[in-house]
């Protein structure tokens, strides 16, 4: 038995499940969430779904959005017999899992850096998205996956591949996304909803922060700086920086582009490489996790210190993988 067959088996004996996603979620993780949600009522089951933060504006156009309860204490959750965490590489970023919550737990991923830190983990570092994960999941189960469900699942494909412009885009992701506007999902309406719905308050953030535009490794490196000041003055909250990181990696001739946010607790760090560098080997060494060509980690350091530890680590990496390409 195979361990998507393992985990339906377990879906379907419990009465529900709890259902977390992590911390600043994305559409890949509501996308997914929301679709389980979806399957586990149409079998008649209870589902809940708790995150830390609260869904992103420019999110809540995907179907059962209101779902997501937003939680920061422990005692206000509550523990079905199955417990599933979803998108999430490490439980850094699932505080109400670090303390082995009763019941089983599942951990379905994409991610390379993966801790393996569920009692049953779906992990599969080769799929786009863990949308495509969910989907697989709900064709094994037999289950009809309807235009609501379509909406979510393609959103979450959709946005952890940039748009089909990131280098995780494959064959199977596009032909997915060809399944689900099949079954539902309108292209238009999940690319305005994701990508044309900004505040104005974004936009004079997005200015301020290309302002701070710095480069190193003779333009192979480049980052912005998004403040708490900042953010304060814009009326803008941390889901507004989505997308930000692009903005210096799209710059000819940089290789890895870094967004420092400052944060309650210190700085959150966004790494994207072109491919010539892995950044999640390079999120893993400062407590962090993600793909080869996108990652990130949480420092809990002033954000002047943080660009002091991160930039020449960055920098230094990048001159190993540039020499070793013409050894």
């Amino acid at each position: 038995m195979d361990l998507y067959e393992v985990i339906i088996q377990e879906l379907e004996r419990t009465p529900g499940a709890t259902i977390f996603i992590h911390k600043s979620p994305d559409g890949d993780a509501l996308g997914s969430a929301l679709t389980l949600a979806m399957a586990l009522e149409a079998r008649g089951k209870e589902a809940e779904i708790y995150c830390w933060d609260a869904v992103p504006y420019f999110y809540r156009f995907l179907p059962g959005w209101e779902k997501v309860k937003r939680v920061r204490q422990e005692n206000k959750v509550f523990f079905y017999p199955l417990v599933v965490g979803l998108d999430s590489s490490d439980l850094g970023r699932l505080p109400f899992l670090e303390g082995r919550p009763p019941g089983k737990v599942v951990n379905i991923d994409h991610h390379p850096t993966n801790t393996r830190w569920g009692d049953l983990n779906l992990v599969e570092p080769g799929a786009a998205a863990t949308g495509e994960i969910i989907f697989r999941l709900l064709e094994k189960w037999g289950l009809e996956i309807t235009p609501e469900m379509a909406t979510c699942l393609y959103t979450a494909i959709f946005t952890d591949t940039g748009g089909f412009r990131f280098s995780n885009t494959t064959e199977a992701s596009l032909l997915y996304c060809h399944r689900l506007v099949k079954l539902g999902a309108s292209p238009y309406e999940v690319a305005t909803h994701v990508y044309e719905s900004y505040s104005p308050g974004r936009m004079r953030l997005l200015g301020l922060a290309l302002n701070t535009l710095s480069m190193a490794a003779e333009g192979g490196v480049a980052w912005i700086v998004v403040t708490r000041e900042m953010m304060e003055a814009t009326g803008t909250g941390p889901e507004d920086t989505e997308e930000f990181v692009n903005f210096p990696k799209s710059i000819r001739g940089v290789e890895v582009a870094l967004l420092f946010r400052e944060t309650e607790s210190g700085v959150k760090v966004s790494f994207r490489s072109k491919g010539k560098v892995n950044v999640a080997l390079i999120a893993a060494s400062l407590g962090g996790g993600g793909h080869k060509a996108a990652a990130g980690c949480d420092m809990e350091l002033p954000l002047e210190d943080a660009i002091k530890r991160v930039v020449p680590l960055v920098e230094e990496t990048l001159a190993c993988c540039t020499s070793s390409t013409f050894s």
